[in-house]
């Protein structure tokens, strides 16, 4: 049987079978029927390359703290105060943030459970830095707007995006037009294979920057640039074939 949700991806889908895989992982069926199985089969939560990705934003934003949005096990966020950055995270998912899941270096003080369609439990302006990685494809379309604008609220000055997009094989989508699953409707089943993941909104990253104007955001191509040269190819691989996108954030006349 398929664990792909009928209708929508609830907090619950995000439990240890999808991070650490320790019974094979979510099933999901391909476009044939037969069954597979898929998860990050990540026992102990550890990911090497936070420290240079960590490190590339130090030199490049200098941020005194920074908000790490949809923070899964929170890797990012101890590896950002092992450089003296005050990191804080938050996630949807309750197995990712709690004792059984969490990365066994990041305290979990420094994390949240919460659902970024509601309204974010940070006051406006506070962090220099907010990441988002791996995160946006997970937003039904519907909720994109209140989201991308609570982003910006509480962002200081920069904002950080690494997103799945379409026409990259894999998991992100079968061609370049992608695919946006909705709330209230069944998700077919040559999309599960795709969707198992948790992805909901795959899109072309051209149409992820449109959504993300704003009269105050500016797109900074040549921070990406930066960022890329600062960070071992091996690290970022599979970025590289998604999106990356860097915004500065200015205060509004």
């Amino acid at each position: 049987m398929s664990d792909i949700p009928k209708n929508k991806f609830t907090k619950d889908y995000y439990d240890s079978e999808y991070f650490a895989g320790s019974k094979g992982g979510k099933t999901y069926r391909k476009a044939n029927g037969t069954l597979e199985q898929w998860s990050y089969w990540n026992l102990e939560g550890e990911w090497l390359g936070c420290k240079p990705i960590t490190e590339a934003w130090k030199e490049m934003f200098h941020p005194k703290n920074l908000l790490d949005v949809g923070c899964g096990r929170g890797q990012i966020v101890a590896y950002a105060r092992d450089l003296g950055i005050e990191a804080y995270g938050f996630d949807f998912s309750e197995w990712a943030v709690g004792d059984d899941g969490r990365y066994r270096r990041t305290k979990r003080e420094w994390l949240e459970i919460h659902d970024a369609t509601e309204p974010w439990p940070y006051a406006t302006d506070s962090f220099d830095l907010v990441s988002a990685l791996d995160f946006f494809e997970h937003i039904y379309e519907d909720d994109l707007s209140f989201v991308m604008d609570e982003l910006y609220r509480v962002s200081k000055r920069w904002v950080f995006l690494q997103i799945a997009v379409s026409g990259t094989g894999g998991l992100q989508g079968r061609d370049e037009s992608g695919y946006v699953l909705r709330k209230d409707e069944e998700i077919p089943m040559g999309l599960e294979g795709c969707a198992v993941a948790g992805h909901v909104t795959v899109i072309p990253e051209d149409t992820w920057i449109e959504k993300l104007e704003r009269d105050n955001v500016f797109l900074r191509r040549d921070l990406k640039e930066y960022f890329i040269s600062l960070v071992p190819n091996e690290v970022i691989g599979n970025w590289l074939q998604n999106s990356i996108i860097v915004l500065e954030v200015m205060e509004e006349l």
